[in-house]
């Protein structure tokens, strides 16, 4: 709730330096969620510094000094948080040998720290790890404040006495329902638990009984008591707690653009950046730095899988090869023989293609998280998403088609028309795949759900089913199946004076009928990319 992640229904409202949050809210804060999505292919330090060039705009800065100023600043935070002997080594995962995982908990922490939030909220940065990785990622947040004044609020269950040791302030919520039992410096709770009736025994984890002290059915519990001793309008504590709410709120602060401004300044001062003025605006950076970057990010752990690339373009020339052993020398047969073939070949595009949803699906939690961060928005990702996952698939596409071609038989002046209707009837394709994968949770349910869709677009293809054997109710069927429209145009092209093939399946070889299957393709593409825009940005968001 405070740092505006959670998604279902609350009351109450939240204030920042006396004033309501507001949009400029995420430039102020950051959020590390206890379950961060790291890339695994990401090094250590380009997991900060991406979230450094999206959180700080460089301005001016030439391209050359902006890289050296990055650079000498991600070193800095990654020696703050103890991470400067790994900053090469890959995060790692179950597959990819990387680093520990209380690493990973203090590079999500270096990441969310990075780049000047004023407030960084830490959920459960210490959950599942030993204690001593516990211990280590605390004082990492202690020097990180000390050193730079950033406020860290932390979620913490059961600290050691050297971990507890190092917070300033301390907020305890028993459950059940939940309800605040004391909030004042981490110093004085012995002393106000003892005034309570419940001293802390000597030789004793403090955390440890606190914790027992206010846990609903833990023995010898004190919940109840010690939350309406709390919550007492004469003698408890919020009175003072609400007291200097109300004088905070009173007295106000800085406008966040203006905190914003002074931070720059600061940096300006210390000579790390050189930055432009700051706009009032929901990210730190322009919409071309948000592309420039994700694409830069996406590009390098495309490359870096070469795994996944081996095993995406070997398969993709295995089942060319099948295919055309399967139609060698069609191109010498007659007319009438060749349309299965184009049927195959547009088919095997349309089926290759099916990848796409399960990596759209991995992807897009990580964009969530990311954009929930306000590190860039929708209309970035999703264009950095289509031209890299397009490019990607075209090649494969490419290899499966000069696969199959070069078995057919036909003459390779007739490739050009071949692989023009075939393309424009894949990349129909892909875009209807990405509908299916923004609209659906997980894999399973994108095969389910593209299943429907993409039967209808094979079957009434003008092969199968035609204008001539259609039921009237679905003859539209035909006109939206970008293999319809692509079958048609190629034979129209390569056999256009057989008059018995167009007449067997209804073709039109005129010159309009080709404007109408370009037109009608291109908007297909146009619309499904679109619908699976606005799909991904108002769908499957994060639930918290």
């Amino acid at each position: 709730m405070l740092a505006g992640k959670k998604t279902y229904p609350y009351g109450g409202e939240v204030y920042l330096n006396g004033r309501a949050r507001d949009r400029l809210y995420p430039r102020l804060t950051s959020y590390v969620a206890q379950d961060a999505i790291l890339s695994p292919h990401c090094t250590v330090a380009e997991v900060v510094e991406f979230s450094l060039c999206l959180r700080v705009d460089m301005g001016s800065t030439s391209r050359e000094t902006g890289s050296l100023l990055r650079r000498m600043y991600v070193d800095e935070t990654l020696a703050m948080f103890g991470l400067i002997g790994v900053k090469d080594q890959l995060i790692g995962s179950e597959r990819v040998r990387g680093i520990s995982s209380g690493q990973k908990r203090r590079v999500s922490l270096a990441r969310g720290f990075v780049g000047g939030a004023q407030v960084v909220f830490a959920d459960e940065p210490t959950s599942g790890l030993s204690a001593t990785d516990a211990e280590l990622c605390v004082r990492a947040i202690y020097v990180a404040s000390r050193k730079q004044g950033v406020t860290f609020v932390v979620v913490i269950h059961q600290p050691r006495v050297e971990v507890a040791a190092m917070f300033d302030h301390l907020t305890l919520i028993t459950s059940d329902p939940g309800r605040v039992v004391y909030n004042g410096p981490f110093c004085d709770v012995a002393g106000y638990f003892e005034a309570k009736g419940s001293p802390v025994p000597a030789n004793c984890n403090p955390a440890d009984f606190l914790l027992d002290a206010i846990t609903p059915g833990v023995r010898g519990n004190r919940a109840d008591e010690l939350a309406v001793a709390y919550a007492d309008r004469e003698n408890g504590q919020v009175l003072e707690v609400e007291a200097r709410v109300e004088a905070m709120i009173a007295a106000g602060g800085k406008a966040p653009l203006d905190v914003l401004r002074d931070h720059q300044e600061r940096r300006e001062a210390l000579g790390l950046f050189e930055t432009t003025t700051v706009k009032d605006s929901v990210h730190s950076v322009p919409q071309l730095t948000q592309i420039a970057t994700l694409l830069k990010r996406r590009l390098t752990l495309t490359l870096r899988d070469k795994s996944l690339l081996r095993t995406r373009y070997g398969m993709a020339l295995i089942q060319g090869l099948i295919v055309g052993i399967a139609f060698q020398d069609i191109g010498r047969t007659l007319p009438v023989q060749q349309v299965s073939f184009l049927f195959m070949l547009l088919q095997i595009g349309a089926l290759s293609n099916m990848v796409i949803m399960p990596e759209m699906i991995a992807q897009r939690m990580e964009f969530k998280f990311e954009i929930s961060d306000a590190l860039y928005s929708t209309t970035a990702a999703v264009l950095v998403d289509t031209i890299v996952n397009n490019t990607l698939a075209i090649i494969g596409n490419f290899i499966t088609s000069v696969m199959i071609f070069a078995f057919s038989g036909f003459e390779w002046s007739n490739f050009g028309i071949l692989y023009f209707w075939s393309f424009m009837s894949f990349m129909t394709m892909t875009n209807f795949f990405k509908v299916v994968a923004a609209v659906t949770p997980t894999p399973a349910n994108a095969l389910q759900v593209a299943m429907p869709g993409l039967m209808l677009m094979i079957l009434f293809n003008n092969f199968f089913v035609t204008k001539a054997t259609a039921p009237p109710y679905m003859k539209w069927a035909i006109y939206i199946s970008p293999m319809a429209w692509a079958i048609e145009q190629i034979i129209t092209e390569l056999h256009g004076n057989d008059q018995t093939l167009i007449e067997l399946y209804g073709y039109d070889p005129s010159d309009a009928q080709s404007t109408r299957a370009l037109a009608v393709l291109v908007a297909e593409i146009i619309v499904f990319q679109a619908v699976a825009l606005v799909c991904l940005r108002q769908l499957n968001n994060i639930k918290r």
